[in-house]
């Protein structure tokens, strides 16, 4: 499934997503996303793989919505690098 193509199971939007998932959802770049979960503006996880030294980092969507409005609310631009 393409990732422009997210199913909302009873039509929620998702708790978490991956950062192709938060592209489609914000308009969000990765490196943006990483740069947001380090600086603790939004909330991340990474989901162990077994057998793996790396896992799967996963944003959570509630986190990046709160930023967001938080920026709307206090009448800031986005910066240019979203």
């Amino acid at each position: 499934m393409p990732s422009s193509e997210i199913i909302h199971p009873q039509g929620q939007p998702p708790e978490f997503g991956d950062h192709h998932t938060c592209r489609t959802l914000f308009n969000l770049s990765r490196s943006a996303l990483y740069t947001l979960a380090a600086e603790g503006k939004i909330r991340s996880v990474s989901l162990p793989l077994s057998g793996r030294k790396r896992g799967r980092r996963l944003f959570d969507c509630a986190s990046i919505r709160r930023h967001l409005n938080s920026l709307a609310q206090a009448g800031q631009p986005l910066p240019p690098s979203f």
